[in-house]
């Protein structure tokens, strides 16, 4: 069964958390008027459709390429629905195989990508704004890596935004073990049609935008302010 025809098995006050595990929407807990303005924007927090996603933002902190935080220390974790429903998909998938999805960034206000070209322009690890947002910034993209039962992150090629070269698609890792952790976090992801990013082992793309234009959401018309 496709996760289309999934879906359609379910009352409207359920999603689906994988083909025959319903997950009941939960309260969001991001504030009411950021989540007013994101719903406007077309965004819904990702935890509202899969509660039990473990979210660790690594811009909210100094541990990232750039070595300081470029999100506020509450932002949340947002994406459009259809793209959350992939992810929910994606997660319930790997939760039945005893393992998990860890999401390290999900929608990316412009402001902050802006940020991150203007620290990383030379390494291409950051798309130019000249020519084009970010996919992040419409929220139509994720990065994540995989977690076991226990919760800790398992060995992948590398860690986040590190060493381009090794963190592609399809280099082939010469431990057999960070090969099938590759593995099994690309079907989860493909089979929820998110599609992995062939330069990024950690990078999805929503397969029902990635030939579509979308606009990009400001963190400005969400009411998210960018530390200093």
């Amino acid at each position: 069964m496709n996760r289309r025809s999934c879906l359609a098995t379910l009352p409207a006050a359920l999603l689906l958390g994988g083909c025959g595990s319903p997950v009941r929407t939960t309260k969001s807990a991001v504030p009411a008027d950021v989540r007013r303005r994101a719903r406007r924007a077309g965004l819904i927090e990702v935890r509202q459709l899969a509660p039990n996603l473990s979210i660790d933002l690594r811009y909210t902190t100094a541990n990232n390429v750039t070595g300081r935080p470029i999100y506020p220390a509450d932002m949340p974790c947002l994406l459009r629905r259809s793209t959350a429903e992939r992810l929910a998909v994606a997660q319930a998938n790997l939760r039945a195989q005893g393992y998990g999805l860890r999401i390290w960034d999900g929608w990316r206000p412009p402001e902050a990508h802006q940020r991150l070209h203007d620290h990383g322009a030379s390494t291409g690890m950051f798309i130019d704004p000249v020519g084009g947002w970010s996919r992040h910034c419409a929220g139509v993209s994720i990065d994540a890596t995989l977690i076991d039962a226990s919760g800790k992150e398992v060995t992948m090629p590398t860690y986040f935004d590190e060493n381009l070269e090794a963190a592609a698609s399809d280099t082939r890792h010469p431990d057999p073990v960070v090969r099938g952790h590759v593995k099994l976090l690309h079907d989860a992801m493909q089979t929820a049609g998110l599609q992995p990013l062939p330069g990024e082992w950690w990078h999805f793309d929503d397969l029902e935008f990635l030939y579509t234009s979308i606009p990009v959401v400001w963190g400005r018309d969400l009411g998210i302010v960018l530390p200093p």
